[in-house]
Formats: C-alpha cells, structure tokens, sequence
C-alpha cells in the first residue's frame, strides 16, 4: 500500500547544519524514497533563511507556512512550551486545516515535542482516524530540566527556564499518551517514554549518514597539535555547555600549548564575551569547507553533559577520520562497539586531560580514527532506517480502530484555549 503522510515540523528543516533538521529532512525524505507520499508542513526557519529547498529530497511535498512565528513575549503567557507556543500560529492552524479538509491522510507526524498543540487540531478536524506518530529528537522532559537547574544567571531567567521545563513535561505527557507510535534516536529516550505510557508502541532510529565519506586518511605529527569542536550554538544548552568546557580547557590546553578551533555560529553578545574570556581560542564561525578544519585537527572534541540525545556531529566526526574525545553522557545510541573507538570519560576534567595526555601519540589516535570509520562504515543508513519506519507504520495502520467522522469532531480543542 502507498502511505499519505502529513509531516508537521515547527519550520523547514533548513539550512542542514543543525543536527534537529538534518534528522527531519532525512527520515521524511528517506520515507518518501521507500514510496510514501509525503507533505511537510512548516514555517520558515525565522533564525536562519540561507538554506533552499532545492537541497531537500524532491520526492517529498515540501510546503512552506506562511507567517513569522508568534512573538517570544506573547508566547511567555501560554501553557505551551516556549517552542511550541511561538510556532502555533494562526497560519499554521489553517494550514493544517486546509492539508485534512481536502486529503485523508493515514499518517500525520508531529515532529519534535514543539508540535504537542497540534493533536487536538488533528482530532478536531480529520475525517478519517490518521495514525499519530510523534517523532522525537530527545526526551526533552529531562533536557529542559537539566537547563534550569544549571543555568546560573539572573533569577528571572531561570524562574522563566523552570516554567518552560513544567510546559515540557506536560507536552511530552500529551504525545506520550496521545499518539500512536513513537521515533526516537536512542534507547534511553525510548523507556523515559515508556515509563509515561507503557503501552506506547516505539521504533528506535539512530541518524543514517548522508555526508561525504573520507575513505583514507593517515594521521601524522604534520596535523597541527589541534581539537575541534563542530555545532551550532545557538539552543541554551549547547551555549552552556560550550562555556563549561572552554572554562575546563584554559588550564590544562594552555598549559600542555594545544590549539583549540571552535567551529559554528554564536550568537551575540555570547560570542564576544567569550572571546574576552578566553583569547587563546579559535572561533572560526561559520565555514565554507568543514573537511580542511578537519583535516587540520587531531582530535574532535564532543563535551556535552546537559542535554541528551544522538550528537549527529559524531558522524560527521568519524567519517571525515577524526578520532572522539567524549564524554559518556553524549554518547547517547552509539553502539558500544564504536564507543570503544573513541577517548570517553565521565566529566569533561577527565575528557581534557586525557585528550592532553594523547594529543602526542599520532599513531594511536590514527588507529583510534581507522577503526571507528571501519566499524561505522556499514552503519546507519537513512533509506534502512525509511523502510523500517514504513514497515512500523504499515503494522499501526492494521491495527488501526476505525472511527466516524461526527465522533473525531465531537472532540473538544483545548489548543484553541491555550494559545
């Protein structure tokens, strides 16, 4: 059978240089490859409007909201998650309004917890009884929280940060209880879920790679004494993160004289204050070719300890031939097969002085760099990971209870109160 599926993301998944949007363009693009038909609804990303369309997987309907997101002010009096609060716009409304008025869907995707308000929508107005599929990039319940209670500035913003991770959990409860099927990247965030809704059927998808694979690379004292460290800086937690392990690093990279680039756009005026900080620091921005920044590194650094999930830098790390150095909180969906590849440690103390403890032995880091991309090479695939998620899907269809219309109206919309 052909599929009809609605896909709901809070914008376009573009530019692909964040690892949310390449997962979303990625499954959605590698399901409409294995022969479903796919409408992705979303607006434009209002951070960043350099990506194009023409970039995604022309197979799929890419189909783009009109309209700003809701203002951050406005947002604040909601009973939404900011996130989900800022995109649940009128236009969006209709969108959605407009794409099951006219076409049955049998599936419609609620794409990072963000899309929670729209689940009453779906039940409103549906005539048919679409299989709900909630896919999520992490168990956001525990990220938010982590944030809150690391966050050490003024007392209004942290106040504001514990709101946001009550409307979280909240969020994630509705999707856990309200939807059929759940996508996740990991195993951990596959039993958080379940611990909410044991009954809640759940198919694990780690990332597949789609980047250019380097198939040789001899790692020599000629690379430059050099860690990296690849992302996009512009979500809360990757800043603080990124400001706890620059801290760490002054002593023990200065004093062992290891250069350190920083790769990726921070905003201001978080940029320049680290820059004051820590002037021995490399911030190269955003860069027109990533392989040459690898190339010229010894070491990537994945340092991560608030916030959890499938780091898909990883990947990119491994496949360009750059041995890991990462904390074990990061390494969320990593086989253990190819953490034993890498440098872990349990704290980012720990991670920086063994880093400065091999940054000099080119040959085991060379082995180190050979092995994983050996051990991963045969590893996650987006087009396996499309058929497994239609298989998944095909399976919830069967069993899906086939209601009437006047029942699915007959559904109240608390959506409509609480935005």
């Amino acid at each position: 059978m052909t599929i009809s599926i609605l896909w709901l993301g809070r914008t376009m998944p573009i530019p692909l240089n964040a690892g949310d949007r390449i997962y979303s363009a990625q499954l959605a693009g590698a399901a409409a490859r294995q022969g479903a038909n796919v409408v992705f609804l979303g607006l434009q990303n209002p951070d960043d409007q350099t990506g194009s369309l023409a970039h995604l997987e022309p197979r799929v309907r890419w189909s783009v909201v009109p309209g700003a997101p809701n203002a951050k002010l406005l947002a604040l009096a909601s009973n939404l998650p900011m996130v989900g609060a800022r995109f649940a716009t009128k236009h969006y409304r209709a969108a959605i309004t407009q794409e099951l008025e006219t076409t049955d869907h049998d599936v419609v995707v609620l794409d990072q917890y963000g899309m929670s308000w729209a689940v009453a929508e779906i039940r409103q107005i549906a005539r048919n009884r679409p299989v709900l599929v909630h896919v999520s990039h992490d168990f956001e319940t525990s990220v938010t929280d982590q944030i809150a209670n690391n966050f050490s500035g003024d007392m209004i913003r942290k106040f504001l940060l514990k709101q946001n991770a009550r409307k979280t959990r909240h969020a994630e409860q509705c999707l856990a209880r309200s939807c059929d099927l759940l996508v996740t990247l990991t195993d951990e965030d596959r039993a958080a879920f379940n611990d909410i809704n044991p009954t809640l059927g759940c198919v694990v998808l780690p990332p597949g790679y789609a980047g250019t694979r380097q198939r040789a690379r001899a790692l020599d004292k000629t690379v430059p004494r050099r860690a990296i460290i690849v992302g996009s800086f512009s979500w809360i937690a990757k800043q603080m993160n990124l400001e706890r392990m620059l801290e760490a690093a002054s002593g023990t990279f200065t004093q062992h004289r290891i250069e350190l680039h920083v790769v990726g756009i921070i905003p201001e005026p978080l940029l320049s204050r680290l820059r004051l900080r820590f002037p021995w620091v490399v911030f190269r921005g955003f860069v027109d070719d990533l392989g040459e920044e690898f190339r010229n590194a010894r070491i990537a650094l994945v340092p991560e300890e608030i916030g959890g999930g499938f780091k898909l830098k990883i990947l990119d790390y491994i496949f360009s031939r750059v041995p890991v150095a990462a904390v074990e909180a990061a390494l969320g969906g990593i086989p253990k097969q190819l953490k034993s590849c890498f440098i872990v440690e349990n704290s980012v103390s720990k991670l920086l002085a063994s880093v400065a403890a091999m940054m000099d032995d080119v040959d085991a880091l060379d082995r180190r760099q050979s092995l994983a991309f050996e051990v991963a090479d045969g590893l996650f695939n987006w087009d396996a990971n499309g058929r497994r998620l239609l298989d998944k899907l095909e399976c919830a269809l069967s069993e899906r209870p086939i209601k009437r219309s006047s029942q699915i109206l007959a559904v109240p919309n608390p959506a409509h109160r609480s935005a």
